[in-house]
Order: C-alpha cells, then structure tokens, then sequence
C-alpha cells in the first residue's frame, strides 16, 4: 500500500494507550498530540471509538477504525495496521480513507456512495471525496493528482455488444482499477462508461505512471474467451494535478478533463497530461535552497507548473528539491519545492542533439506571493 493515500498516522501499544500522534492527525481529528498522547485509544472522547479491533494479530492488516473528532463529530475511517519491533506490541496505525462521518449531534451523512454495477464509489462519492482530499492536503502544503479515464471510443462497448456484455467489460475494468490503484477507495465510476482516480499526495508524474500502467493494463487484458472474441478494449487517460495545474477542485477535474479530450483526439489508448500554458523562455539561474545556495543551472523556460534547468548534473527522476530563482520585477527569489520528472544527462543529450537538463514540476510554493509572482510575470511576457 503506497504511503501517498495516507491521511494521519498514530502508534498505538499493546493495550490502546496512544504513544505517537502525527500533524496529520491533528488537522484531521482537531485533537493535539498533547491531548492524547499517554492517554487509552478507546476511553471516552478520546481519539478512538473502541470498536473491538484495536488489538493486533498479524503485522499487517486493515481495519476499520471510528475517530472521535474534537468538535463531536465522528469518522469512519478504514486504516492499514503494521506492527513495530521492539517491546510493547506497539503498532503503526495509518489512517488510509474517510467512509463516512457523522454531525456534532449524531446525525450520519455518508460520504461513500456506491455504483450498482461495479461496486466503486459513484460519481457523488467522487465529488465529496475529491472536496476531502483537496481540503485536507492543500492546507498540508500537500500534493493532489486525479485521473479521468474513458472506454474508447466513447459508448463503444455497449453499442458493439449485448447490454449484459457490455456490464461484464465494465465490471471487469472496475476490477483492474480496483487492484491497480494504490487506495480503492479512491477510484469511482462516473456517468456511462467514465472512472475517475483520486491520487491524494501524489504530482503529475505518478498520475502519468499510473495512468499508463493501467492503459496497458487493459489494452492486453482478456475480456472476451477465445470462442466468443468481442471488439478491443482500450481507455484514454487524462490527468492533472494540484498545485501545478489548479488551485481549486473543480479547476482540477475541469483540466484532467482537458487532457482526456486530447488522448481521444489523438486516436485514443493513450495517456495526456495536463499542460499549463503559456511557457516563456526565460534565463536566470536556479539555486538550491537552503542555508546555502548552491547554483543548480541556468532556466531554459518557465510555465505556472514547472520549469526546464539547463544543468549537466541533473537529479534523478522523481526525486524532490528545493529550489530558488530570481524574477525579473521580483524582489525576492520565487522559492518552491519541485519534483524532478524528466531528466536528460549529458550523454544522452550528445546522442540525441538535446540539451542536458531537468524538468521541474512545482509541488508547492513557499508562500502566495511566489505563486503570485510567476503568474505576474507570465501575463506581462
């Protein structure tokens, strides 16, 4: 299970009693560490409703997990549990999903809604989870992705095949979103033969790596026996991320829309990012950050979600730093944490007459006004 769909983390003991807290669970509880640290997981109101599963029998296993929030609200939560060496029975709790969660006065709304057919969330369970995570990371300083992904062409399988067919190609693709996905929680089916992933701690290279694995996925998947061949199923992916590509979430959807539209104009059974525009030349040197700046290279080009560095040392892909650069009609330098997803060292640049260099997503910015200031400088080329 990838730690990217995590929402909180606690360590618990052998008989309940919190012995770690992270930040993470106190924006989600409202609770802080000082409050419960030392204190029973399942007395009343502290963090856990005991629900009988807090003792632990495997070092590893999912539970479902009711937090008592601070305000008196209640979440259902399902958590993946791992047990720590050393004396104790102490154990990792790792809080994966948000089910559902009641009002101060007890009344339940459920936030996970399920479709008839393939048993995902549906599209409302989609919506309410997206609004969650977006909350919940963008005041973490945390990152966003989703993907929307489409049968081609659209309508293609129930129109070739029997209805009841064409729900077994759909149930069949649920299942493969279902396993490929690092939270299942977070994968949905939407209107007609649409599903969405939400990818929460994730940028727009994992977005893209995931995509991709789950087109070629289903372009080799056998969803038809020999005896009775059918039509060849294929998706379109389109994907986006949050802060690169949108401040909001319907920003977000709006523009992993964007890029679905462009895999099926291509021809379809393709994976398209979303890509900001415009992307203006630009040359100034980019440092690393810290209490030391070190010259990293020279700017090629600047975009509102990334930027190209002309170095003969690039830093591997996927790898995350921070870096700092100037302006021109900024003050200060425009800081932001970047992840690294393409890389091009000098060797291969000799073999293929390109410029050594790394590509840059922006994952967060230090503060507004370096946001603010790219924007700024952008419009003004």
């Amino acid at each position: 299970m990838s730690r990217n769909s995590e929402l909180g983390t606690f360590i618990v003991g052998r008989r309940g009693t919190i012995l770690g807290f992270d930040h993470a669970m106190e924006t989600l509880t409202g609770w802080q560490a000082v409050d419960v640290v030392g204190k029973s997981a399942t007395v009343p109101h502290a963090v856990l409703v005991d629900r009988g599963e807090m003792e632990v029998d495997a070092s590893r296993r999912r539970l479902t997990l009711e937090l008592a929030c601070r305000d008196g609200r209640r979440l259902e939560t399902t958590a993946l549990s791992e047990r720590l060496e050393g004396p104790g029975g102490r154990a990792r709790i790792t809080i994966l999903a948000v089910l559902a969660l009641s009002a101060a006065g007890g009344v339940r709304r459920r936030t996970k809604r399920r479709d008839a057919l393939t048993s995902l969330g549906n599209a409302e369970a989609f919506r309410e989870a997206l609004e969650h995570d977006f909350a919940m990371l963008s005041s973490a300083g945390r990152t966003l992705a989703l993907i929307l992904a489409d049968v081609d062409p659209p309508r293609q399988v129930n129109d070739s095949l029997e209805r009841t067919a064409g729900d077994d190609i759909l149930r069949k693709l649920a299942s493969v979103l279902r396993v490929a996905t690092p939270d299942e929680s977070r994968a949905f089916r939407l209107e007609h033969d649409g599903f969405a992933i939400v990818l929460p701690g994730a940028g727009r290279g994992e977005a893209r790596q995931l995509a991709a694995t789950l087109r070629s996925i289903v372009e080799h998947y056998r969803f038809f026996a020999p005896a009775a061949p059918g039509p060849q199923v294929t998706l379109s992916l389109g994907a986006a991320s949050f802060p690169a590509d949108a401040e909001r979430p319907s920003d977000l959807v709006a523009r992993a829309a964007l890029a679905l539209d462009e895999a099926r104009a291509m021809g379809g059974n393709r994976v398209c990012c979303y890509v900001r525009r415009p992307r203006v030349a630009l040359e100034v040197p980019v440092f690393f950050d810290g209490a030391e700046a070190l010259l990293v290279g020279f700017t090629r080009d600047l975009s509102p979600s990334g930027i190209f560095v002309h170095t003969a040392a690039p830093i591997d892909i996927g790898m995350r730093c921070a870096l700092s650069f100037p302006l021109p009609g900024h003050d200060e330098r425009v800081r932001v944490i970047g992840r690294v997803v393409r890389a091009v060292p000098p060797e291969d640049a000799a073999l293929a007459t390109r410029t050594p260099g790394m590509g840059v997503e922006f994952e967060r910015f230090e503060g507004a006004s370096d946001r603010r200031a790219i924007e700024t400088f952008l419009r003004s080329e």
